[in-house]
C-alpha cells in the first residue's frame, strides 16, 4: 500500500475489476473494525464511507454538504468540469517524537460525470493503465500492475474468490517529492453493489522480501553533482487503504470518489519535515483532474 498517490491508485484500480454484487468485504471489514497495525504496536482505524450506498437524491446532497462544510455548494461539487473543487482532508494521528514514526491519515472526496457502465469499459481501463500522467521526470508511479498467475505459482500463492468478490495482488512503485521511493504489494478486494463500487486494500507481509515486488522504501539521494542514487532498502508495511464509488441519483451520469487512508511516515522519509501537507494537496488534485477527463472522454466513446 504506498501513501500520498496511492489513494489514487486505489480509485483507479477500483475500476479495473469486474466484480459481481456482494455486500462483504474481508479487507474493508478489517480496516474499518480492527485497523492498520504500525511499528508503535498500534492499530489505527479507517473511518466509515460518509455517503452510505443507500442513499436518495436528498440524503446524497445532505452528507455532501456535511462533508464540505460550508467551504462549497454541492452546485459547486457537481461542475462537470476537471477543475471541480476536490475535498481534501489530512490528519495527523500521532505526532513522531525524536525519529519515530508520524501517523497520518487523508480522506478524499470529489465528484466526477460519466456513464456508470464506464467503469468497465474498455477504453477507460486502457486509458487508466498506459498511465500517461505519470510519465516524464516527474512522473509518480514507476511501475504497478496485478500479479499474474505464474508469479502467483511462483510464490504458491493461492487467491480465494468468495461469490461477489474480485481479488488481486497489486505492486506498485513510485515517488513521493522525489525525495523518497516506495514499493508495496497489496492484498485487495473488490466487491460491487447496484450503485457502488469498493475497493479495499492492505500490504501484504508474504512480500515483505520478495526479490520481485517487496515492501520496503529507499531514500532518494543527490551528489554534489546531482547525480540521483537511491539509498539502502528499508522495510515498510504501514497502510491500508478503500475508496468507495457512489452513483449518485443527482446529477444523471455523476460518481462520487470516496478514498481514505491511514498511513506510516518513517521519519527517514522527510526528517520530520511536514512534505505533506504543503504538497499532497496539489497532487491529490491533479490525479482528480486526470481521472475526470479519462472518465468523461472513456464515457464519450460509448455514446
Amino acid at each position: 500500500m504506498n501513501t500520498y498517490a496511492v489513494l489514487f491508485n486505489v480509485c483507479l484500480l477500483a475500476a479495473c475489476f469486474e466484480a459481481r454484487a456482494a455486500d462483504d468485504n474481508p479487507v474493508f471489514a478489517e480496516l474499518l473494525q480492527k485497523g492498520v497495525t504500525m511499528s508503535d504496536g498500534k492499530a489505527y482505524k479507517l473511518p466509515a464511507p460518509a455517503v452510505a450506498n443507500d442513499l436518495d437524491a436528498a440524503g446524497q446532497l445532505s452528507a455532501i454538504e456535511k462533508i464540505s462544510g460550508g467551504r462549497y455548494t454541492y452546485e459547486d461539487l457537481v461542475q462537470k468540469t476537471s477543475s471541480a473543487p476536490v475535498m481534501i482532508r489530512i490528519r495527523t494521528l500521532k505526532t513522531a517524537e525524536g525519529e519515530s514514526a508520524t501517523i497520518r491519515a487523508i480522506d478524499v472526496w470529489f465528484v466526477a460525470h460519466g456513464k456508470w457502465e464506464t467503469l468497465n469499459s474498455k477504453d477507460f481501463l486502457d486509458s487508466l493503465a498506459k498511465g500517461k500522467d505519470t510519465e516524464g521526470e516527474n512522473r509518480i508511479v514507476s511501475k504497478s500492475g496485478f500479479l499474474t498467475d505464474e508469479e502467483m505459482q511462483k510464490r504458491n500463492l493461492k487467491l480465494q474468490m468468495p461469490e461477489g468478490q474480485e481479488v488481486k495482488f497489486v505492486y506498485a512503485t513510485f515517488s513521493l517529492f522525489d525525495q523518497v521511493e516506495v514499493s508495496t504489494t497489496r492484498y485487495s478486494v473488490v466487491t460491487r453493489g447496484k450503485n457502488n463500487l469498493l475497493v479495499a486494500g492492505r500490504i501484504d507481509p508474504r512480500f515483505n522480501a520478495d526479490h520481485d515486488y517487496p515492501n520496503q522504501w529507499r531514500p532518494i539521494l543527490r551528489d554534489a553533482a546531482a547525480n540521483i542514487s537511491l539509498g539502502p532498502p528499508q522495510l515498510y508495511t504501514g497502510a491500508g487503504a478503500y475508496a468507495n464509488i457512489t452513483r449518485l441519483a443527482e446529477p444523471a451520469d455523476s460518481i462520487l470518489v470516496e478514498g481514505h487512508i491511514v498511513f506510516e511516515e518513517p521519519y527517514g522519509w522527510f526528517e520530520g519535515g511536514n512534505e505533506l501537507r504543503s504538497k499532497a494537496p496539489t497532487m491529490i488534485q491533479q490525479r482528480a483532474k486526470i481521472f475526470r477527463s479519462k472518465f468523461g472522454i472513456a464515457s464519450a466513446k460509448q455514446q
